[in-house]
């Protein structure tokens, strides 16, 4: 064969390998092949996996619940015993009522498992309704216009007490709610939803009536787009881990805790955007832990907090530092027994710091604490005893009002500021029909003519009152709580009405700081967990890999050029 003819071949052939190769990598999963996807969604908080509860369900295993037997049309599913197991990675439809029965996750460590709630009613008497043993994560999907609801009994069995599932829903790995439908959950025994490691709710229209808490996972709880109700005999929605590295995070939606102990309680809790709404009879928000790295971070949203009865109790209490960076908090906490609208952990090295939004926090005086100095935006902070359902209001100079509110607790010391308020500024507070000239000077409290000594901005964290919190223990002992009113099913937030995602990043990165820049998974502060870079369809590798393909495609290419001019001279020899 002559040299000419040998290079053309050496051509023909790193062509065509150019071609399959650019075949694959457009068409790759009409043949099987599944390029590994990264995380598309706009921030570290939530994937795109999380955001999408419109997945096709055409090729999905159909489940139909019945006491009588459940059926299933299609791969990785089978019924044991009562129970219906998913054992393979897929998505999967469930349909139909089960009056005492499970639906039992327990998959590959790799696997990632979409199921479909499309209009069930499930019930377990002695076991969570649906609970998950083991996946890489699992997206429970309220179908459009649906109606769903789990619940559990009284008392579980004693293995499945001993292994330590406490919840209606119960998930040992990541678990994602989504979609637009409706989900109820009622528990007698402990919590409502559980999630050992991240809980991500990005959709539905979600009531919880729970014994214990409401909503509680280990790492972290994100909301999103969605709307939750609770009533819950202990905290409302709560995160905690031994390692301190838990957090909050609620981007926007409408929370509405209408009957609590604590209402939102983790490591750190930021609040960039939604309605929260809560009644509770301890601390509204509480950021725990040993106060290095606890902080309540508010830089959106409309923040309701109201404790008519508690004693010894805060609207906002961290062991750290309280950030309120924009939206409108209002807080109205009794007067009486050692209540505080505002307690942070100054003998901690925390801060309670104002720089945007609108605050009314009204409690009582005996220990309270105000904005310290290092604030940025005018407050002031003005002692004296009113009345429940006192108006207070602040008018500027020129007698334009700048805040009014009617405050539903009695109290004796509110905290008030806005935007338009800079020190120097001379303004007129009244608290019913009594009004003060003062000026705002971020630094002292002042007192009406009735009002109480102390209230020193720079004040930290009281000392223990009266009343110690209770104990719950393991809740074994604990009474269910009085039948509540729950509210009405809550509208979904229109997308217009959405913070911006650039100005949700910017807030959330001034809060913690990240480990890595992008990633499912990828906790604040000290969590190093190795773990998940998103929400892939293969169980390792990410997006890399695609230009892998287009860098053996490129080298196949310069191959054959080299060899063609290496070879080519060869003729004149």
């Amino acid at each position: 064969m002559s040299t000419h003819k040998k290079i053309d071949i050496i051509c023909i052939i790193a062509t065509l390998f150019v071609i399959a190769l650019t075949i694959l990598f457009i068409n790759g999963s009409s043949f099987g092949v599944l390029p590994a996807m990264s995380v598309e969604a706009g921030d570290d908080m939530f994937t795109a996996n999380d955001l999408n509860a419109d997945w096709d369900t055409s090729s999905a295993t159909k489940i139909v619940l019945s006491d009588k037997g459940s059926s299933i049309s299609g791969n990785g599913a089978y019924v044991y015993d009562g129970n219906v197991y998913i054992a393979y990675a897929g998505h999967y439809v469930f349909t139909g009522e089960l009056t005492n029965g499970s639906i039992i996750i327990d998959a590959e460590k790799s696997d990632k498992i979409w199921l479909s709630l499309n209009g069930v009613t499930l019930h377990c008497e002695d076991d969570a309704a649906i609970r998950v043993e083991q996946a890489d994560k699992v997206f429970l999907t309220l179908a459009d216009g649906t109606e769903n609801v789990i619940s559990s009994g009284a008392q579980y069995k004693a293995e499945i007490i001993s292994s330590g599932v406490d919840g209606a829903v119960y998930s040992r790995d990541d678990l994602t709610i989504n979609g637009t439908g409706a989900l109820t959950v009622n528990t007698e025994y402990h919590h409502g939803i559980v999630c050992n490691d991240d809980l991500v709710i990005t959709g539905g229209n979600i009531t919880i009536s729970a014994v214990q808490d409401g909503i509680h996972a280990n790492d972290s709880v994100r909301i999103h787009n969605t709307a939750i109700s609770i009533s819950a005999g202990d905290d409302g929605i709560t995160a905690s881990n031994d390692d301190e590295t838990s957090f909050l995070y609620m981007k926007s939606g409408n929370v509405v805790i209408s009957d609590c102990y604590e209402g939102l309680e983790a490591i750190n809790v930021t609040i960039a955007g939604g309605t929260v709404d809560i009644t509770a009879t301890d601390d509204g928000i509480n950021a725990c832990g040993s106060g290095a790295d606890s902080a309540i971070r508010i830089a959106g949203g409309d923040i309701t907090i109201t404790n008519p009865s508690g004693r010894d109790a805060d609207g906002l209490d961290s062991y750290g530092s309280i950030y309120i960076e924009g939206g409108r908090v209002f807080i109205s906490v009794s007067g009486s027994g050692g209540n505080c609208a505002l307690d942070y952990g100054e003998e901690n090295g925390g801060v309670c710091a104002v720089s945007g939004g609108t605050v009314i926090a009204c409690g009582g005086s005996a220990m309270a604490s105000g904005f310290d100095g290092s604030s940025t935006q005018g407050f002031v902070m003005y002692n004296t005893d009113a009345e429940a359902d006192t108006e207070v209001s602040l008018k500027d100079s020129l007698g334009e009002e700048i805040l009014s509110e009617k405050i539903p607790c009695s109290f004796s010391s509110v905290v008030l500021s806005a935007p338009e308020l800079e020190v120097g500024d001379v303004c007129t507070i009244a608290i019913g029909e009594a009004q003060e000239e003062i000026t705002i000077d971020n630094v002292s409290a002042s007192s009406g003519p009735n009002g109480k000594s102390g209230g020193d901005m720079r004040s930290g964290r009281k000392h223990d009152g009266p009343m110690d919190r209770q104990d719950f223990g393991d809740g074994t002992d604990m009474e269910p709580p009085d039948k509540t009113e729950v509210p009405d099913k809550m509208e979904m937030p229109d997308n217009e009405s959405l913070p911006d995602q650039q100005e949700t990043k910017e807030a959330i990165g001034r809060a913690f700081m990240p480990d890595k820049e992008q990633g499912q998974g990828e906790h604040f502060l000290k969590r190093q967990d190795g773990g998940k870079n998103g929400d892939r369809i293969s169980s390792s590798g990410n997006s890399s890999g695609i230009f892998i393909l287009l860098g053996i495609s490129v080298l196949a290419l310069l191959i054959g050029l080299f060899a063609a001019v290496k070879v080519k001279p060869l003729e004149n020899i």
